[in-house]
């Protein structure tokens, strides 16, 4: 489950009282079902009329409800009764199931800033045309008033920082020494991000030479000739390596020994990741009333974000298809290596024997995605070890030669 089913789970069964969730002057969400298959998730039809809801209070609470959740000691799970036995839907024993990567990856399109200078000109003007179905004007209200209101309780925004994209890029640098792919801050009136003194530089290079090794080991599993060159001291050693580097920006040692809320740079993460999802939701299938509404249908969310960006102006990423495949695959790679999954000897035999462990294939298959796609959005080679930057690589750099029109 993303961040929006985990928040309309919260709507739905969480309740501040008792019952869903309730509206003042709405009716109470319902007829919502939940897939019987794993992964689980809402269909793009419960979550479209979640993200609708005519009144947005309810997902404002929703959003506060799964922060708590999130955040509450001893950890919950969402569960699902589908029979007598119910199914841990998202378990948050470990904290929060977001990473800020996956944000950093989305944000990188281009994303943010495309649409919210769509919502810009729709609400200045008519040259988007007047909607004709109900859901597109309550999309545009309810991202404005959840997003881009002041109070918002979810935002980390104040007067001492009045932007969220300079707080976004301030996350962005302090965990992974990254910048995004484009220039500073455009909206006027908001300061710039602050550049931190305490940033992980050296995350780049590491986690590089860890999707190698990986690519070697995977390539190692159907070796029956030649030597077998899968070097699992130095795989545990980058995870390790890199599992401190990440814990020591979040300010703890030993995941689960605190709240989440507790942990440095949650709350901005929790925020990215929810605004990242929001956004890219609303173009992930060809028939979203947003997309039919703005015309900009197409096979890929990539190609969809293109054809936005061209009409407001702001081009996307040309690898943003790339970084959307990414982000998600990203994120659950560096969940497991802060969990310290991938410093276990025998998860690693497992994961790389012919066949591999049915249990370590989900993890096996989100390093494939992010090696294969890596490589297109910044033009990093890492199935060639030979071939590799090293040193001084910034992901931001070669994203922008990748694709100049993202300037």
């Amino acid at each position: 489950m993303d961040a929006l089913d985990n928040i309309i789970y919260a709507a739905l069964n969480r309740p501040l009282t008792s019952g869903p969730i309730q509206s003042d002057y709405t009716t109470t969400p319902s007829g919502y079902g939940v897939i019987n298959s794993a992964p689980y998730y809402f269909d793009n039809n419960d979550k479209m009329n979640f993200v609708c809801w005519p009144d947005p209070e309810i997902i404002e609470l929703a959003i506060t409800r799964h922060w708590y959740d999130i955040s509450i000691a001893p950890p919950i799970s969402y569960q699902w009764s589908f029979t007598a036995v119910a199914t841990i839907l998202t378990d948050f024993t470990f904290g929060s199931p977001y990473h800020l990567i996956t944000a950093y990856l989305s944000e990188n399109s281009r994303i943010i800033q495309i649409f919210q200078r769509m919502i810009e000109t729709y609400l200045h003007d008519e040259d988007f045309g007047i909607p004709t179905d109900p859901q597109v004007l309550r999309w545009i209200q309810n991202t404005e008033r959840l997003f881009f209101k002041d109070g918002f309780q979810r935002h980390p925004q104040s007067a001492i920082r009045p932007s969220l994209e300079a707080t976004r890029r301030n996350a962005y640098y302090r965990l992974f020494g990254l910048e995004l792919a484009f220039g500073e801050p455009e909206v006027q009136g908001q300061a710039n991000s602050k550049k931190p003194k305490a940033s992980n530089k050296q995350f780049i290079v590491l986690f590089e030479q860890y999707l190698s090794e990986v690519w070697q080991a995977y390539v190692n599993i159907k070796n029956q000739v030649g030597a077998n060159s899968t070097d699992s001291i130095n795989l545990t050693s980058l995870a390790q390596q890199l599992r401190e580097l990440l814990n020591a920006r979040r300010g703890y040692q030993i995941r689960g020994n605190q709240p989440y809320t507790q942990e440095n740079l949650a709350y901005e993460e929790f925020h990215s990741v929810l605004l990242t999802s929001w956004f890219a939701f609303a173009f992930s299938y060809d028939t979203s009333p947003i997309v039919q509404f703005l015309n900009c249908q197409s096979n890929t969310i990539g190609e969809r974000l293109l054809k936005l960006g061209a009409k407001v102006g702001l081009p996307a990423h040309q690898k943003s298809q790339a970084l959307f495949d990414l982000a998600g695959a990203a994120g659950s790679v560096l969940r497991a290596i802060e969990l310290g999954v991938l410093e276990n000897p025998t998860w690693i035999t497992r994961m790389f024997t012919n066949p591999p462990d049915p249990a370590t294939v989900p993890l096996l298959n989100d390093l494939l995605t992010v090696i294969n796609n890596w490589e297109k959005a910044t033009g990093h080679k890492i199935k060639n070890r030979e071939a590799n930057v090293a040193g001084t690589v910034k992901v931001a750099q070669l994203a922008r030669s990748a694709g100049a029109a993202s300037n």
